[in-house]
């Protein structure tokens, strides 16, 4: 079989010209990933990983020799801190000789060994076998091999090549723990090849993650063996001021803090850049607003919960939206046996995601698997057990995402919600110019404003309606 592998192999480097290094060119699309995706060119969120990302001037070499991979275009983005204001940008993503190095990050190479060409490289140095398959209708010869590193559960990484009866790799595959979406499968296709005057490339690439959109490029040109293959997609200049080298600090060790907002009535935080949560004591149970956006602040609030709220399980966990800082910390909460509430566009997303198998990862929910539950919000829901009542809303139409919710606690008049940011003696950003005129028809009778990401001072409605100048 190892014979057969080897045969493979070079049949099909030989089949894409035996090369050292290749560029292709043409126009691609990306998605910021567990985030909206709204840009300059549709600027209403449809989806998690809907609407995509035009790139322009999209170039990509790929050289096999060091090895290693880069990927350059230009974009137009919407501005930071809530601004729908469209700004230029350049996309790049590179993979370094050291980071191909398949005893490193299988997170930082696998970009390169997705690709026909560098699988290949990687099957020939890594001990692939040979298999078959039918995919799609089609009969296939699978290369399978796994880089040295191992996941954080211990297990190892498999990446597989699909070979179709011309030797070309049509598909790749592998997979990769991820926080939300367990063991997330990778799949990139490669489709249309075409002869671009003495090399062989495809003309469109698709590349999926879970299952969703995550990138694609229309390939217009190719060439091999480049001469200027060094200096091709130079790196971006680095910001001025930034100080290269050395480890990142590791993080603070969270401490986390509670506000006693009324009877069994909590607000959670962590201080500075916090995440923060609401607890909210039903006769029997506690429901959790947001799971703390990380493993490491979930474990905390729940910890936090049980000592404020003592003997009472967490049956809920509310989630504003689905964007990755929103999510995190809901594997956590799902072990916990929490259902998750969510806005009716967000289940698809949330029940594939927090129910796919994590045997690569060695977090709380790997270590105690259980089926997520969740629970959808139409346009309004109303939790009550007679004595405490919370009420939740679809917040529609915003420009940040089509599944975010607000929640309403009448008694203390609290408005909870995630990322509708209001800065004092700043003007209101275009999320929350987009919330106000809702918040109106809702006729929602608040006082307090408490946002998921805290506040340096308490928030209340005078200081929302004064940043829209009302």
């Amino acid at each position: 079989m190892a014979q057969d592998a080897k045969t493979v192999i070079a049949n099909a480097q030989k089949a894409l010209g035996d090369v050292k290094s290749i560029t292709y060119s043409g126009s691609a699309k990306d998605v910021a990933f567990q985030q909206c995706g709204a840009n300059s060119t549709d600027m209403m969120c449809r989806g998690t990983h809907d609407p995509m990302r035009p790139i322009n001037n999209y170039v990509r070499v790929i050289d096999l020799t060091l090895p290693a991979s880069r990927q350059t275009g230009t974009t137009n983005n919407i501005g930071a801190g809530g601004s729908t204001t469209v700004m230029p940008g350049v996309f790049f993503q590179q993979v370094t000789a050291q980071q191909a190095d398949v005893s490193q990050s299988w997170a930082n190479s696998l970009e390169f060994y997705i690709t026909p060409w560098g699988f290949l490289k990687g099957a020939a140095a890594n001990n692939a076998t040979v298999s078959h398959r039918k995919v799609d209708g089609k009969n296939y010869t699978v290369l399978t091999w796994s880089p040295t590193v191992k996941a954080p559960s211990g297990k190892s990484y498999v990446i597989n090549g699909y070979v179709n009866d011309k030797n070309i790799v049509d598909r790749a595959e592998t997979w990769l723990g991820e926080n939300i979406m367990g063991d997330m499968h990778i799949l990139a296709t490669y489709t249309g090849w075409k002869d671009f005057g003495g090399v062989l490339a495809p003309t469109k690439i698709v590349q999926t993650r879970g299952g969703w959109p995550f990138f694609e490029v229309d390939v217009t040109a190719a060439k091999a063996n480049p001469p200027d293959v060094a200096t091709l997609v130079p790196a971006p200049a680095p910001a001025r001021g930034g100080r290269g080298g050395g480890a990142p600090p590791a993080p603070a060790p969270l401490v986390v803090t509670s506000e006693k907002l009324g009877d069994q009535l909590y607000r959670l935080t962590t201080g500075p850049g916090s995440y923060d949560s609401v607890i909210v004591g039903f006769k029997d149970y506690v429901m959790m607003l947001e799971a703390g956006q990380s493993e490491a602040r979930a474990l905390a609030y729940i910890a936090e919960t049980k000592k404020l709220i003592p003997g009472k399980p967490i049956r809920y966990v509310m989630n504003t939206h689905p964007h990755s800082d929103h999510t995190g910390g809901l594997p956590t909460l799902v072990a916990e046996g929490a259902i998750v509430i969510t806005q009716k566009n967000n289940v698809e997303f949330l029940d594939k995601a927090l129910n796919t198998p994590r045997t690569l990862l060695d977090d709380t929910l790997a270590k105690n698997p259980k089926k997520a539950k969740i629970e959808a919000v139409e346009e309004k829901k109303v939790y009550t057990d007679g004595t405490r009542t919370v009420e939740m809303y679809h917040v529609a139409p915003v420009p940040h995402s089509n599944g975010l919710m607000i929640a309403f606690i009448p008694k203390e008049k609290i408005l909870f919600q995630g990322d509708f940011s209001v800065t004092p003696g700043e003007p209101a950003n275009d999320h929350v110019k987009a919330l106000v005129p809702i918040l109106e028809k809702l006729n929602i009778d608040f006082d307090r404003y408490i946002n998921v990401h805290t506040s340096a001072a308490p928030q209340y409605k005078a200081d929302v309606w004064k940043a829209v100048g009302k």
